[in-house]
């Protein structure tokens, strides 16, 4: 019990770090500034509600799409991930100044109802939540098996979620640049996450110990 503990506590940290929060945090912040707090908060619960239920679909349909419809194996996935977080992280640490920089004052003027479906895409899908989370869920529940991968997809939520809970106390404490700075520094162990995925499955492929 200790030890899938463990387990599900190193796979929540993995997911956190492809999740990005204190990246999606900053971002967030900059696309619903100038809006009231409670629709801020609204629009936060909205996004990581839709991203945990993208995470559970594919966490719990993944492995069959995998094995009876496109009919590749773990170690191909593994690679293909690794690839995928690899070009993410690299993109977000190189050009991610464009989104930055972007006026999201637009926001503003649509009604709740509006605001709320305008988000979610690209919000919660795929800011939050891209092909590196998803690939990176079905690792872990084939590697440690669907419970420790439930329990780390819950952890990793959790902690999201009372980071947006609080996210307009956070900046107000911390500031944007430290959480740039926090975006940054998790973009390189992205990278690292990434080539450690690819080289396991071509180790894997050419049965390589």
């Amino acid at each position: 019990m200790e030890n899938e503990f463990y387990l599900m506590f190193f796979a929540a940290i993995t997911i956190l770090a492809v999740l990005n929060p204190f990246g999606n945090l900053t971002q967030f912040l900059a696309m619903s500034d100038g809006l009231p707090l409670r629709l801020r908060k609204k629009l936060f619960a909205t996004i990581l509600y839709t991203a945990f239920i993208i995470v559970l679909v594919f966490l719990f349909s993944g492995s069959f799409f995998m094995s009876y419809v496109f009919r590749v194996d773990l170690n191909d996935l593994r690679i293909a991930g690794g690839l995928i977080l690899i070009i993410m992280a690299v993109k977000n640490l190189l050009f991610s100044t464009k989104l930055a920089t972007q006026d999201f004052s637009h926001y503003q003027e649509f009604d709740e109802k509006e605001l709320l479906r305008r988000s979610l895409i690209p919000m919660a899908f795929p800011m939050l939540v891209g092909p590196g989370t998803l690939a990176s869920v079905v690792v872990i529940a084939e590697d440690g098996g669907i419970k420790v991968a439930l329990g780390a997809v819950l952890m990793a939520f959790l902690f999201m979620a009372i980071l947006f809970y609080y996210a307009a106390t956070i900046e107000k404490i911390v500031g944007k640049l430290i959480l740039h700075v926090f975006s940054r520094i998790a973009q390189v162990f992205i990278v690292a996450m990434g080539v450690k995925m690819m080289i396991v499955g071509i180790k894997g492929i050419f049965g390589l110990s």
